[in-house]
């Protein structure tokens, strides 16, 4: 049985827009697992669900 191995990718913050802000560790890019998929909850205005950065599934660094 073979394990998948789970892919992130850089993304631009929804919160800043790439400008850098707290949520992206003020890189202006967030870690999200392949395929990026905007947050369900908010659909990529930011909430408390996507920690602020718009997208499902980021990296917690």
């Amino acid at each position: 049985m073979s394990e998948q191995k789970e892919e992130y990718a850089p993304e631009v913050c929804c919160h800043c827009e790439g400008l850098g802000c707290l949520y992206c560790n003020k890189l202006g890019t967030v870690m999200v697992l392949q395929p990026s998929q905007k947050c369900k909850h908010c659909d990529g205005d930011c909430c408390i669900y996507c920690g602020y950065t718009g997208w499902e599934h980021p990296l917690r660094e």
